[in-house]
């Protein structure tokens, strides 16, 4: 065994040679053009905000004999301040020799000018050291957060030399910034409901943003009903043209946009004026009323753009218009979730209007099911201060519904309100567990002149059942694995309600997911196992991820501490790393080499060394071994 090994060691060392000669004869490929960038070019983060700090690296990417450099970076000084600039160890223009780096500029300016700061970085070897090929980092830039806003990470005359002090020809890419937290885009009124705006009348809305900053140009759609709107005209707002001059463009004023939809399109910028920040409208639009209805004013495709044409997060909010009040006769409360209402609890509902005009006379039937519920009564409520009214009331218990009309009669006043009034109240009580739909039917609204009202109606619902379920248990496949290996993850689910439920089962590593997948019509009081597959390629090594899992709610849960179950840890290694470590050194060079020729199942078979995972230890385990050689995490 002893000369097995010693040949196997010095197989490894062949293999590290082999390795290590690679590089020497690659085969040269066509090269990108070289550029010195910042890294990472946007930096978009609304949790930044003063007196966080947060750090950049001025990068040069794909390079022929770099000797020397020289750059600017400019930063808005109202909201950055330049902290500290410094060279990393590994700085990609680092001499053999630390004598031979002459550093010429290494600085930083927040008082450049009145509206900007400066950090000036320029620095060359020195004869004969040889120059630099490649990519790497020239300087890392530590900034602190001093206000809201956003602003370019200016690179500005660069300059590259090779050893004979000539010019490198490259390009250079700017960074970004933005803290701001997303504005908002919305329609003023929200809301128009006015019966009076009738045919041939004629209303206005305001566009208008809030919280914005640095806004410098801006684009909408605005669809709406042709059947109920036609818009007439639209202006532009004061707001960006506050700051200057502006290009003020309707795109599109069609009225018959579609066969449904009217569509406004508008798109405004400023002209090389400076940018604004606050709230206000930027257009108002207006409209003839065509016919009674109702009709959304949908915000669509909507753009803010700061002066260097990098978005502005917002959200958009859409308006209403309705020159029609729709009366609405619905059950309160809508839904009755409580599992610990049990026989013979008692509990009552009341059937409420709201958005009526002129109602004299209503009429409606509520059916439930008396297999749960018996109802034993019902009261009515006049309309405030009236006296003068019949009432024809009926209760059927067997059969399972609740009946009710009621007349107004002279000189009784109408009821008209927005505002929610209740009609009756109904009393039932709990004879079994389980769920019925409250059904409120056969409704009818009238006026004092008998003429039906339109109107909509909202059913009721109670529930008696438990609706739980619950994730019982989840287990990895190992404790340790390397990266880009997968993972397979063992979830236990159960359906501890009283129904059969479908719902969605996610895993995680950390609070990453690694999937999702469904369960579909669980009985009550069974389980399942659920298998996931976790690909560590993204994953980061020399890290114990937390594995976890949840079950989403299902509709009426109310027990929802049991939706998640935390297993233990996951470690994420190197290839290599056979002990996990973090170092690929001489230890797990052995621990490959001793493993060497053998197969899956074979006796002293060891998985960790088996990092191509093809079932056999042999050379190209020992490759990847030598590769990864001396690399920590």
């Amino acid at each position: 065994m002893k000369d097995r090994k010693e040949n196997v060691l010095c197989l490894f060392l062949s293999v590290s040679l082999i390795v290590s000669m690679v590089a020497v004869f690659t085969v040269p490929v066509l090269a990108s053009q070289t550029k010195i960038y910042v890294d990472p070019p946007s930096i978009i983060d609304q949790t930044l905000t003063s007196p966080q700090t947060f750090s950049i690296s001025v990068k040069i990417f794909n390079v022929t004999n770099l000797y020397g450099y020289d750059f600017q970076l400019f930063y808005d000084t109202t909201i950055l301040d330049g902290l500290s600039v410094t060279l990393p160890p590994d700085h990609f223009l680092k001499p053999i020799n630390p004598s031979k780096l002459f550093i010429v500029k290494q600085v930083i300016e927040d008082n450049y000018n009145s509206t900007h700061g400066r950090v000036w970085v320029a620095m060359t070897l020195i004869s004969p050291e040889p120059s630099k090929t490649g990519s790497g980092i020239l300087a890392n830039i530590t900034f602190e957060v001093t206000g809201i806003g956003s602003c370019a990470l200016n690179l500005y005359n660069t300059k590259l030399s090779d050893p004979n002090a000539q010019v490198i020809p490259h390009t250079a890419e700017d960074g970004y910034f933005n803290n701001i937290s997303p504005s908002t885009l919305y329609v003023s009124p929200a809301t128009i409901i006015n019966p009076d705006l009738v045919e041939c009348t004629s209303f206005n809305v305001d566009i208008n943003v809030s919280n914005v900053i640095n806004l410098y140009s801006w684009e909408f759609k605005l669809y709406y009903s042709n059947e109920i709107l036609n818009a007439t005209s639209a202006i532009e707002g004061p707001f960006l043209s506050s700051s200057g001059s502006t290009s003020f463009q309707i795109k599109e004023f069609s009225d018959n946009f579609n066969s449904t939809h009217g569509l406004v399109w508008i798109a405004c910028a400023l002209l090389a004026q400076p940018p604004v920040s606050g709230n206000g409208t930027l257009a108002t639009i207006s409209f003839h009323v065509e016919a009674l209805g109702e009709s959304a004013l949908d915000l669509s495709d909507t753009m803010q753009s700061d002066p260097w044409e990098v978005p502005i997060p917002h959200e958009a909010i859409d308006g209403y218009f309705n020159n029609i009040l729709l009366a609405h006769l619905y059950v309160n409360p809508s839904s009755i979730i409580d599992p610990t209402l049990l026989p013979p609890a008692n509990f009552t509902i009341d059937i409420m209007i709201a958005n009526v005009t002129n109602l004299c006379a209503y009429e409606f039937e509520l059916n439930y099911d008396t297999t749960i519920l018996n109802c034993f009564g019902l009261i009515i409520f006049p309309f405030p201060k009236q006296t003068h009214y019949t009432t024809d009331l009926r209760v059927n218990d067997s059969a399972g519904y609740v009946w009710a009309k009621v007349t107004y009669y002279p000189p009784t006043e109408p009821l008209t309100t927005i505002s929610p009034v209740a009609l009756a109240k109904i009393f039932f009580q709990v004879t079994s567990i389980g769920a019925s739909v409250l059904d409120l039917n056969s409704t009818k609204l009238n006026d004092c002149l008998g003429q039906e009202i339109t109107h909509k109606v909202s059913d009721g619902y109670i529930s008696i059942i438990r609706c739980d379920v619950a994730v019982l248990n989840v287990v990895a496949s190992t404790n340790a694995t390397y990266v880009g290996w997968s993972v397979k993850i063992n979830v236990t689910v159960a359906n501890e309600g009283d129904i059969a439920e479908t719902f969605n089962v996610s895993a995680y590593y950390d609070d990453f997911l690694i999937e999702t997948l469904t369960v579909t019509d669980l009985a009550s009081g069974m389980n399942t196992t659920l298998t996931f597959v976790w690909d560590t390629q993204d994953a980061a090594p020399c890290h114990n991820y937390t594995i976890k899992a949840e079950a989403s709610a299902v509709l009426y849960e109310m027990d929802l501490a049991d939706n998640i179950y935390i297993d233990g840890k996951v470690k994420i290694k190197m290839l290599g790393d056979t002990n996990g470590d973090g170092i690929v050194d001489i230890y797990d060079l052995v621990t490959t080499a001793n493993s060497f020729g053998f197969h899956s199942g074979d006796p002293g078979w060891d998985e960790r060394a088996d990092f191509n995972r093809d079932g056999i230890i042999d050379v190209f385990d020992l490759v990847i071994a030598a590769i990864n050689f001396g690399k920590t995490c």
